[in-house]
C-alpha cells in the first residue's frame, strides 16, 4: 500500500500543488522514460472573483437551491445573433431544464436566460430529470452538441442523451443515447472522445452517434492516492466494507476536461473527502488510445471562501444533492469544467455544495521531457 506523507493542502489564493506520490505511487508521468521520472505539472488556479459567479438570488423561487454542473462555451463566430459572447449552461440536480446564462466575460456579469434549454418535457430519449450539461462546438459542421443525463424512458440507470443548435439557444434533441451519464466530451487527433467518472474513455464516430468503449484510462490507484482511509486520516470511514454505491461510497464523483499540449487534465472531485474539492490526474496522449494512462494526482482547489463554505464545519462529503439531506450549503466544492482559449484557461465549478458558481483562471505548464537514460 502507498504511504502519503504530505497532506493535501491549499496555500493562499494561488495554489502551490501538493504532489500526492506522482513518481512512487505510478511511475513517470511521460512514457519511454524507464529510470528518471517527470515532475507533476504546476497547475495555479487563481479566482478572478471574490464572490461566486452565479447565486441562487439570480434564480427564480427555490431554485436556487441547487446549482451545478457548469458547461462554458466561448460563441463560434459563424453564430450570427448569440445571447452573449459567452453561454454558460448549468444545471439544478433534479431539473426540469438546462439553465442557461450569457456574458461577455468569463467573469461575468452574468445575464440568466429565463426557461433556460431544453425542457424534460420535450425529451425523446429522458424522462424524469435533465443534467449534467455538456456543451460542445463542432467546427466542422457548424453545430454545437449539448450532451446531457437523465433516467432513459424505459427506465433504468441514467444516461446521456444530445441535442443539437446552430446558435446555442434553439435545441433539437436527436432523441439518442450516446453513452452512460455525467459524459464529458473532447476531441484529439481529429477524433471525438467521451469520458466520466468511471474512468472509462469511450470514442464516436462523429457527434451524435453513440460513444463506444475504448480503455480505461483512470485506475484504481488515482482514487487510492487521494483515499481518506488509505492516507490514514483521522477519523475516515475505514475502507474495508464501504459501500460502492449509494450516499456513504468513496469515489470520484464528476469529471472536467481540458486538453492541452498533447495531455489530457482530467479534473475531478470525490464523494468521501472532507472536504470535497477540485483535484486533477494527466494523461499523456502520444500513442494509441489503448496506452493511455492517468498518472499522478495534485490537488488544485478546495474552500478557501465563505462563499464557498468555509464558515460550515469540516465533513465527509456524501454522494447526492445537497438539498436531499436537507443541507443547503456544506463545505465542499464540485463539478469542475475548463473552458481553455490558447494558453488562456478557466475552471468553473459548483461551490458549497451546490449553492453557486465560482470561477478562477488557470495557469499550466508541463514539466520538460526527462532526458532518456
Amino acid at each position: 500500500m502507498p504511504t502519503f506523507l504530505t497532506p493535501l493542502r491549499a496555500i493562499s489564493l494561488r495554489y502551490s500543488l501538493v504532489c500526492l506520490g506522482w513518481t512512487a505511487l505510478i511511475g513517470p508521468l511521460f512514457p519511454g522514460v524507464g529510470r528518471a521520472a517527470a515532475s507533476p505539472p504546476t497547475i495555479t488556479a487563481t479566482r478572478v472573483l471574490e464572490s461566486p459567479l452565479i447565486t441562487p438570488a439570480m434564480l427564480p423561487g427555490d431554485e436556487g437551491l441547487s446549482i451545478n454542473g457548469p458547461s462554458l462555451i466561448r460563441m463560434p463566430s459563424w453564430v450570427a445573433r448569440p445571447g452573449g459572447r459567452y453561454h454558460l449552461y448549468f444545471a439544478h440536480h433534479d431539473g426540469k431544464y438546462i439553465r442557461l446564462a450569457f456574458a461577455d466575460r468569463p467573469e461575468g456579469p452574468w445575464t440568466l436566460h429565463p426557461g433556460g434549454v431544453l425542457p424534460i418535457a420535450g425529451q425523446r430519449a429522458l424522462r424524469g430529470h435533465i443534467a449534467s450539461p455538456e456543451a460542445v462546438i463542432d467546427e466542422e459542421t457548424r453545430q454545437i452538441f449539448l450532451f446531457c443525463h437523465g433516467v432513459p424512458l424505459g427506465g433504468g440507470p441514467q444516461v446521456t442523451s444530445v441535442a443539437v443548435s446552430r446558435d446555442g439557444l434553439s435545441f433539437t434533441d436527436l432523441g439518442t443515447i450516446v453513452g452512460p451519464a455525467y459524459l464529458r466530451v473532447f476531441r484529439h487527433g481529429g477524433v471525438w472522445y467521451g469520458l466520466n467518472h468511471t474512468g472509462l474513455l469511450r470514442r464516436a464516430k462523429k457527434l451524435g452517434e453513440p460513444f463506444e468503449p475504448v480503455v480505461n484510462i483512470i485506475g484504481p490507484e488515482i482514487e487510492d492516492a487521494v483515499d481518506p482511509a488509505l492516507r490514514g486520516e483521522p477519523g475516515a470511514p475505514p475502507a474495508a466494507g464501504r459501500p460502492t454505491s449509494g450516499e456513504a461510497r468513496y469515489g470520484i464523483r464528476h469529471v472536467g476536461l481540458d486538453v492541452y499540449r498533447d495531455h489530457l487534465f482530467i479534473y475531478f472531485s470525490c464523494v468521501g473527502h472532507r472536504p470535497e474539492r477540485i483535484l486533477c490526474t494527466v494523461v499523456n496522449l502520444t500513442g494509441a488510445p489503448e496506452t493511455w494512462k492517468a498518472r499522478g494526482v495534485v490537488e488544485v482547489l478546495q474552500p478557501e471562501r465563505t462563499w464557498e463554505g468555509t464558515d460550515l464545519p469540516l465533513a465527509y462529503s456524501r454522494g447526492g444533492s445537497t438539498i436531499k439531506y436537507g443541507d443547503n450549503r456544506v463545505r465542499e466544492l464540485r463539478d469542475p469544467t475548463v473552458w481553455r482559449e490558447g494558453e488562456t484557461a478557466w475552471l468553473l465549478y459548483s461551490l458549497a455544495g451546490e449553492a453557486g458558481l465560482g470561477i478562477a483562471s488557470l495557469r499550466t505548464s508541463l514539466p520538460p521531457y526527462p532526458s532518456q537514460p
